[in-house]
């Protein structure tokens, strides 16, 4: 955006009184007493960001892009906390801390708001968006008008790729997702922490400690082994610490290593109640800082990735490819699984016809 005149008409679309009623819909959606989803602070800058939009909009004037400073005093005061320190470099250190954290889990959510949103009959989303200032100035804060299906949330594809039949996007679906507490209980000695539902969280040196982990994993496969082939007095070959190693490599090695490797795997049944559907677990790691540096913190999440079927509009979910797709994930129609079958680029979130090529 050139100037706040452009990021003013991207901001107001519909018009005030769509925008005055979606504001008061998503924040009874979001409200931390109801859900506890939405109690931790990057929630409370989106909640202020609304309330505020809100206020301008019944003014009959545009929702104005609120400074660093003011924004984290809105969002302490919708908390009911102490504003004392919503001043100077405090203020901004406090929204710098939470604006990633508040647009990372905008973006886990994105299905279940659009879901929501669909079935109050809404046609967009507001999201949150930063205006980065230079020379020196305070950055801005604002909500901006997206429409379903809009390309601007999603990462551009190669004119390549779109000149494949039937290319589909994938968002994710998080309306029912958490991790089960047999699930954390079996992450608890790889040190990852709680983050929320749906994420286990791991940092600093912390983060060595699932390879380590793997390394012992792999040692103890090859000892078995090796102690299977040593000539017994019958010679005869060890079976029972033949199928003790390939269990132990098969439950609990291969899968951990997939996931260092590929990213995103089928979680296990056993990371999410009985009841929901099949999903993922996948291995993400911090975006780099403005300096370029990487962090060295990654997040284990639970997700599940669907879309719509642009053959017949059935639901698309994915699956394990099997031998068929071996190693791969796919997306499958849930009204024609056999023939609408889909391909998953997990950066691009998009996937293209597969049976075409046959």
């Amino acid at each position: 955006m050139s100037d706040l005149g452009d990021l003013k008409k991207e901001v107001f679309q519909p018009a005030p009184v769509e925008l005055i009623r979606y504001a008061a819909w998503f924040l009874q959606f979001i409200d931390q007493d109801r859900n506890a989803d939405y109690r931790d602070k990057h929630w409370g800058l989106l909640r202020a960001l609304l309330i505020q939009h809100k206020a301008d909009w019944e003014d009959d004037a545009p929702g104005k892009p609120i400074a660093t400073q003011e924004l984290w005093r809105l969002a302490l005061e919708e908390r009911g906390e102490d504003t004392s320190d919503a001043k100077g470099s405090k203020a901004r250190n406090r929204v710098n801390d939470h604006w990633n954290d508040l647009r990372s889990r905008f973006y886990e959510f994105e299905g279940r708001f659009t879901d929501a949103a669909r079935k109050a009959g809404f046609t967009g989303l507001l999201w949150p968006e930063k205006h980065q200032s230079s020379g020196g100035t305070s950055s801005t804060y604002y909500l901006a008008w997206r429409k379903f299906g809009e390309a601007v949330t999603q990462p551009a594809l190669a004119q390549s790729y779109k000149e494949l039949p039937f290319v589909l996007h994938y968002h994710e679906d998080q309306s029912s997702l958490r991790f089960s507490w047999i699930g954390r209980l079996l992450l608890l000695p790889l040190l990852f922490k709680h983050h929320n539902a749906t994420t286990v969280r791991i940092e600093g040196l912390r983060r060595w400690v699932p390879a380590l982990g793997l390394g012992l994993l792999a040692l103890f496969v090859g000892a078995l082994v090796i102690l299977a082939l040593i000539p017994a007095a019958s010679s005869k070959l060890n079976w029972s610490l033949v199928i003790m190693a390939a269990t132990v490599y098969w439950f609990y090695l291969c899968p951990l290593a997939r996931l260092y490797d590929r990213k995103i795997m089928m979680a296990s049944p056993l990371f999410y109640p009985f009841k929901s559907r099949d999903c993922q677990v996948e291995l993400l790691w911090d975006v780099p800082t403005r300096e370029g540096t990487h962090s060295s913190a990654y997040n284990l999440r639970l997700v599940r990735y669907a879309s719509e079927c642009p053959l017949c509009g059935g639901k698309v979910w994915l699956e394990d490819g099997g031998f068929e797709y071996f190693n791969r994930l796919v997306g499958r129609c849930s009204e024609e699984p056999g023939e609408h079958v889909f391909s998953f680029d997990r950066k691009l979130r998009a996937g293209y016809w597969l049976r075409s090529s046959r």
